[in-house]
């Protein structure tokens, strides 16, 4: 999956820090905030405006908590009592936290026994990586280890020779995949991917892509075809490009419909070029219902899609023809994605309300000493 000459190159703080604030929302703002005065958890530290961390419990068998922990600032005391996977919501909420995670006192340690019984010498980063999911999704199923909100409830994870298939479909060998941002007139971050003999061997960023395109003319909806042009000149023919501004990409990447990406395309916020035959397929199957949708409800009801089927066959058995990353993993992960990325702020929406963990079976609760907010209903 990965070469063992893997060259990475071309970035540099600003255009990497750039590139990776669109997975990990608030990188910047850590970056600009001064260092906590103490580590001590009875001093007081200020309330953050906006979630921020991870809130780690660890509890006996009994859900009596043993230890707390917030990973950006310090312990914490006052979570006293027994608590289950119920009281995450509250806990998210009262914290401003943007995880949860509750942990049973020696589960890591089995965690690392059961990686350790299943994993074969000479299995590579993809198979390591699927099997320790497939074990953490284990110890969910059990609640000795519960995540909230848990991006990865009901993915079923799939074998290594599918997702092997599935980058097959995403980026074939000898050809790249490139992403070039613009904020304003100037391009913002950037980055192009190579692929040869199954691995990717060539990870180039926007020092590269910009001295191979020269000046840009500051209207990414024309410097598109320029930077295309380039990489295939200079690393291998582009098989799929994505173009458009970082706030569009940064919203599209938290939202969990699959609809806005074709709008997003259909009015030019965003362009795919060139265009593979699943993405064409699946942007213009979606783009359809969607206006006969609309078109229907105006015309009250009126069935256009039956009667518009010979293009709906065509395009259904395309959809057949045509393998599409969803079909091969059997989930979607850019919605897989959306959830993990999705926070407030960022969409206007919260995961409070979905996604509600489950419940350990315990005995009967000790009030804790801070009472948290009721999840939302």
């Amino acid at each position: 999956m990965i070469s063992a000459d893997l060259r990475f190159e071309g970035f540099d703080a600003t255009s990497w820090t750039n590139l990776i604030s669109l997975f990990a929302p608030t990188v910047v703002e850590r970056m600009t905030v001064k260092a906590p005065i103490s580590d001590d958890p009875t001093v007081e530290q200020g309330t953050p405006e906006q979630r921020t961390g991870m809130l780690c419990v660890v509890t006996d068998a009994k859900g009596l908590v043993l230890k707390a922990l917030h990973t950006t600032r310090g312990r914490v005391t006052d979570i006293r009592g027994t608590v289950t996977g119920a009281d995450l919501p509250g806990l998210r909420k009262t914290y401003a936290v943007q995880r949860c995670v509750l942990v049973e006192e020696g589960c890591l340690e089995e965690l690392s026994e059961q990686i350790a019984l299943r994993l074969q010498r000479g299995d590579d980063y993809l198979t390591q990586l699927l099997l320790t999911l497939r074990c953490v999704l284990e110890l969910q199923k059990s609640n000795r280890f519960v995540l909230y909100p848990n991006p990865l409830q009901s993915v079923l994870i799939p074998s290594p020779g599918t997702v092997r298939r599935a980058i097959d479909v995403l980026l074939p060998d000898d050809h790249c995949a490139v992403a070039m941002l613009w904020k304003g007139q100037q391009p913002w971050t950037s980055i192009a991917l190579r692929r040869r003999a199954g691995n990717l061997d060539w990870v180039a960023g926007p020092d590269h892509l910009l001295r191979w395109t020269g000046p840009l003319g500051g209207d990414w909806r024309r410097d598109y075809r320029i930077v295309t042009d380039a990489v295939a000149k200079h690393a291998a023919p582009v098989h799929f490009g994505i173009y458009g501004e970082e706030h569009t990409i940064r919203s599209l990447l938290r939202n969990p419909d699959p609809g806005a990406w074709t709008k997003a395309v259909a009015v030019r916020d965003l362009i795919i070029h060139p265009t593979p035959a699943y993405i064409a397929v699946a942007l213009g199957t979606d783009a359809m219902r969607a206006a006969t949708k609309l078109a229907s409800e105006a015309l009250g009801g009126m069935d256009l899609f039956g009667l518009l089927s010979p293009v709906a066959f065509y395009l259904r058995g395309r959809v057949d023809e045509v393998t599409s990353i969803t079909q091969t993993l059997g989930f979607n992960p850019l919605a897989v994605l959306a959830r993990s990325l999705d926070e407030p702020g960022d969409s206007g929406s919260t995961n409070d309300e979905v996604d509600s963990p489950p419940e350990r079976s315990t005995p009967e609760r000790s009030t804790p000493e801070r009472s948290t907010p009721e999840r939302s209903t």
